[in-house]
């Protein structure tokens, strides 16, 4: 064996601690990468995958009323259309139990569930509905835990049935029970007549365009479609667009995913910074091994290669020990997140690009950041390299470090003062660890002031709604009656009552492109209404002079796309009636998603001039609601006297305001548990370096600490200088991560809101995380440096000295 091999190998496994503290710095970065990576495309590649699977239709349009087979037949003749299919969704009340309180839920009638053409369901157990008999959807059955041989009590209108549930079925496009959604069931064809469906008629078009399909294209396939129905007096509540080819809950991920992978490669790259701490410190502690390479003939090459295959050597371990854990992490994360989106996770799969991905970086990032200390070290001089005892430092050279020192001495007791010094004795070591430590606090910080802003931004939003509880009506209502019928119901609340119309825009870019993705809607209110006033971006909300003015508030997103600014006017077709309106204000738009009907303000006396009518499809009551269980039971008392007065609840639009913050921030949970994990993984690097930082001191004092030993110096105290470095380290993290996170939070807020939310956050930062920051910091050095600093306790003077 030749003695660069032999040295290649004593350095690697007679410093066994030093090189699996390279190893885990490098394998923890490679892990956050292969498991964030690998967890986005498995996630959207079955996402994808399930989406074609159901025949997704390319139009899905909800009907206000009901549209019978000859408009389906003149639907499926028009020029782009290449097939269309009918379905009922019917609005119900449900319980379990004769003593159960009633739910709302929504009950789907297909014309035959052999024979699906669009947005197919699947049977996960049991059988599909037959008559008198109903199945459960999914998420449904794991959200309410009923499922195949249960009994039901269905209220429609005035009537109540009893069904029992015969199987569980898939459906490709449901809204999370947790995230707001409904509970579904499904129901025959047969029993249509039961839920008072007139023959032959449908609630809901799913529609597919002809090939090649092109958003363009269904957008202008749906305004055709609206138009027809409008022709025979049926309008269209909402109306969806997907693509074919991409699942609709990819907007739910698109922005989280940049900001994760984002993350991920700081991780790796804060990796790399210990490896460059780890090298350097490793080249300084053999110098005089270099210059006696030198002196019989190494070469600066021989030598470089000599050190950078040692680095090699530790990223391919790193590599393999990272990358099976980041695949089955990447797995399992997946499949959580397909779970919210009720697609199977199916059979394992390797994440081949995100191992590629992680592989690549193993062996480029470690090597890279190697190059520098190897290469300094490779080139210096025999004279300067022999000379070199390990020993020198950088401390004592500057004002800073006298005067640091000055006033150590003078208030600190005597270890105190000479762990502060040992501190800053390597500068260029103390900044790398600080920076992975100020990092992983910063990001900490950070999240905990998003979750702080989101929280803020969720407060501010409810209360400009100044409303307890949102009823929605599936038909509307005389609004006097609605009134009446609500005070008589509980005399505590107050009632404002709003319309809500089928409305398209367009401009002269031709007809409006729309954020929210189930269409637009217009919401009528009495002009200068308090009950609800929306974030407005610019211009004004509507005034008590509005009334009767064709003057409208639109989203600022939906504006921005089409190129309209407040002062603009813009063409609006209501039902039959066209006619030109003006911008006065843009609203900032707090949807959770953008799958939700997209709503237009206007003054609700304008509306009744131009269509007449004294109705309601909305009210809103106001009522002393101080608990999430006095909404439940107030919402549950005025949907029992619409039940009794034949008025069908629009389940959709019915929800109280407690009720809708708390699906809200369900909705920002996966997002925030995704942030935090990768914030827990940054700590993990800044306790890896840490350690390692303190470990490597060790090593380099062993002389010094041998003196130390020989004078007198008790193993307590050696064990109390090292422990009190490491504290030292996380305080000044602590110091350094509290002020950059606190300039840093406000821009970062803004951006993760526009990008993951749509929207700019309102700022706060979370003074109380950083007091949480201070503990966890200083836990976390105290185990860093609990074992370099039990090793330099228990080592012998005669060890220390012949080192």
């Amino acid at each position: 064996m030749s003695a660069l091999a032999y040295k290649f190998r004593a350095d690697l496994w007679r410093h066994k601690g030093r090189s699996l503290l390279a190893v885990a710095s490098i394998a923890i970065g490679l892990f956050c990468v292969g498991t964030i990576f690998g967890m986005i495309d498995l996630l959207l590649a079955k996402m994808d995958a399930a989406h074609r699977q159901s025949q997704p239709s390319h139009i899905n349009m909800l009907l206000r009323s009901a549209a019978d087979s000859a408009v389906l037949e003149r639907i499926a003749v028009l020029p782009d259309i290449a097939g269309v299919e009918g379905v009922n969704p019917v609005a119900v009340r449900f319980r379990s139990a004769p003593d159960a309180a009633w739910q709302n839920a929504s009950l789907i009638v297909r014309t035959d569930y052999a024979h699906q053409l669009y947005d197919r369901t699947a049977l996960v157990s049991g059988d599909w509905p037959t008559a008198g008999r109903l199945a459960i959807e999914n998420l449904s059955a794991q959200h309410t835990g009923l499922g195949s041989g249960a009994d039901l009590q269905l209220q429609i209108e005035r009537a109540e049935l009893n069904f029992p549930l015969d199987g569980v079925v898939r459906h490709p496009f449901v809204k999370p029970p947790k995230f707001g959604g409904q509970t579904v069931f499904f129901a025959s064809a047969a029993d249509a007549a039961l839920f008072g469906l007139a023959p032959r008629s449908f609630r809901q078009l799913l529609v597919q365009v002809k090939p090649p399909y092109s958003e363009d294209k269904a957008r202008a396939a749906a305004s055709q479609i609206r138009t027809l129905l409008a022709e025979r007096g049926v309008a269209a509540n909402a109306t969806l667009l997907q693509d074919p080819d991409r699942h609709w809950g990819r907007p739910f991920l698109a922005g989280i995913n940049g900001v994760l992978e984002i993350m991920a490669l700081a991780a790796l790259a804060l990796s790399a910074s210990l490896i460059a701490n780890t090298v350097s410190a490793h080249i300084t502690q053999q110098t005089d091994q270099i210059g006696v390479m030198k002196a019989v003939g190494g070469s600066n090459l021989a030598i470089a290669g000599l050190y950078l295959s040692e680095t090699l050597l530790l990223a391919i371990a790193a590599i393999a020990l990272a990358a099976p854990p980041a695949a089955l992490a990447a797995h399992f994360a997946s499949c959580r997140l397909l779970a919210i989106f009720d697609i199977g996770c199916g059979t394992f799969e390797l994440p081949n690009r995100a191992l590629a991905y992680l592989a690549a970086g193993g062996l480029l990032v470690p090597l890279a950041a190697a190059v520098g200390p190897v290469w300094r070290g490779a080139a210096m001089t025999v004279r300067a390299a022999i000379a070199s005892y390990g020993l020198g430092a950088d401390f004592g050279k500057s004002r800073f470090d006298a005067r640091l020192q000055g006033l150590a001495g003078r208030w600190l007791p005597t270890v105190y003062a000479a762990a502060l010094g040992n501190l800053f004795r390597r500068k260029t070591r103390l900044l790398l660890t600080q920076s992975v430590l100020a990092v992983a606090g910063v990001a900490f910080l950070s999240l905990a002031s998003l979750i702080a802003s989101l929280n803020l931004t969720l407060d501010n939003e409810m209360a400009r709604s100044r409303y307890a509880l949102k009823l929605g009506l599936a038909r509307d209502q005389p609004r006097q009656m609605l009134q009446d019928a609500i005070k008589a119901a509980d005399p505590a609340c107050s009632v404002e009552t709003w319309r809500r119309l089928p409305l398209e825009l367009s401009g002269d870019r031709g007809v409006f492109r729309q954020k929210g993705s189930l269409g637009l809607q217009l919401l009528a209110l009495p002009a200068g209404s308090e009950t609800y006033r929306p974030r407005i971006e610019s211009g004004r909300w509507l005034q008590t002079d509005d009334a009767g003015q064709a003057v409208l508030v639109l989203n600022a997103e939906t504006a921005a796309l089409n190129g309209i600014k407040t002062g603009d006017t813009v063409a609006a077709a209501i039902g039959r009636d066209r006619q030109t309106w003006q911008v006065v204000g843009l609203y900032r738009w707090l949807a959770g998603s953008q799958y939700a009907v997209e709503p237009v303000y206007a003054p609700m006396e304008t509306i009744e001039k131009n269509l007449g009518g004294d109705t309601a499809s909305l009210a809103l009551v106001t009522a002393p609601v101080a608990t999430l269980q006095d909404e439940t039971a107030l919402l549950s008392r005025l949907s029992e006297m619409l039940q009794q007065r034949g008025v069908a609840a629009d389940i959709y639009n019915t929800q109280g305001r407690l009720e809708q913050r708390g699906y809200a921030r369900n909705q920002f949970k996966p997002v925030i548990g995704a942030l935090s994990g990768l914030a827990a993984m940054l700590a993990a690097v800044g306790g890896i370096g840490l350690s390692g930082t303190l470990a490597i001191g060790v090593l380099q004092r062993s002389r010094e600490i041998g003196v130390l030993r020989a004078i007198g110096a008790p193993s307590p105290t050696l064990f109390r200088l090292f422990m009190l470095e490491g504290l030292f380290h996380g305080v000044l993290a602590w110091l350094i991560s509290v002020p950059l996170a606190y300039r840093a939070g406000a821009p970062l807020a803004k951006r993760l809101g526009e990008t993951m939310f749509g929207l700019s956050l309102d700022y706060r930062f979370d003074f109380a995380a950083a007091g949480y920051w201070l503990g966890l910091i200083l836990l976390l050095a105290a185990a860093a440096s609990y074992f370099p600093a039990r090793k330099a306790a228990n080592m012998a003077i005669q060890d220390c000295l012949s080192h």
